[in-house]
C-alpha cells in the first residue's frame, strides 16, 4: 500500500473516505496528516473516481448544509480579504480575490452528501498536528453506497438520535 507522505500531506487537500458504522463518511483534510488507518493513495484515490462516476445517476439524494458553518467561513474569509487590500483588486498572481458565495464554499461538500456521505472540511490543525473537522453537508436520509469503505472511528465520533446523526465536529 502505498501511503502519501508528511509534507504531501500537509501540502495538499485530499479527499478521504471512511464508514463510521452504517454511515459513510467524506472528510476534505486541508493539510492535515491523514490517520494511518486512512492513509492509502490508491484506495482514496479510486472512491473518488467510484463516487465521481456515480455522480452520473438520476437519483441524487437530499441533503442538508451546516449553514451556520458556512456562513462564519464566508465572514472569515470576507475579514481577511478586507484586511488584506485584495478585495476586487489584483493580488501577487494578477489575480481577482473576489468574496465567494455560500454555494461556492459548500459545492466540494455538497456533492459527495449527495452521493450519501456525510461531509466534513477540516477546520483547523492545531499545534499538536490534530486536526478538528466540521459538518459541512449531509444527506436528510440513509442512503446505501455500493462502495468497499474502510470502517474507522475517530475518537470521541458517536452517533445520537438528533438530525444529523454524526457529531457536527470531531478530531483526529
Amino acid at each position: 500500500m502505498e501511503k502519501y507522505s508528511v509534507r504531501y500531506m500537509e501540502n495538499h487537500c485530499i479527499d478521504v473516505f471512511f464508514s463510521y458504522g452504517q454511515y459513510p463518511v467524506h472528510v476534505l483534510t486541508a493539510g492535515s496528516i491523514i490517520p494511518d488507518e486512512l492513509n492509502d493513495i490508491l484506495r482514496n484515490r479510486t472512491l473518488q473516481e467510484e463516487t465521481e462516476r456515480n455522480n452520473d445517476r438520476a437519483n441524487q439524494v437530499a441533503l442538508s448544509t451546516n449553514s451556520n458553518y458556512i456562513q462564519s467561513l464566508l465572514e472569515r474569509h470576507r475579514t481577511v480579504v478586507e484586511e488584506s487590500g485584495h478585495q476586487g483588486t489584483s493580488n501577487d498572481n494578477d489575480e481577482l480575490c473576489p468574496i465567494p458565495t455560500a454555494e461556492q464554499i459548500s459545492s466540494h461538500f455538497r456533492f459527495y452528501a449527495g452521493q450519501g456521505f456525510y461531509s466534513y472540511d477540516c477546520a483547523e490543525v492545531k499545534a499538536d498536528g490534530t486536526a478538528v473537522y466540521r459538518l459541512m453537508a449531509w444527506p436528510n436520509q440513509k442512503h446505501q453506497l455500493h462502495l468497499s469503505l474502510p470502517q474507522f472511528k475517530p475518537e470521541g465520533f458517536r452517533e445520537s438520535n438528533e438530525v444529523p446523526p454524526l457529531p457536527e465536529y470531531f478530531e483526529m
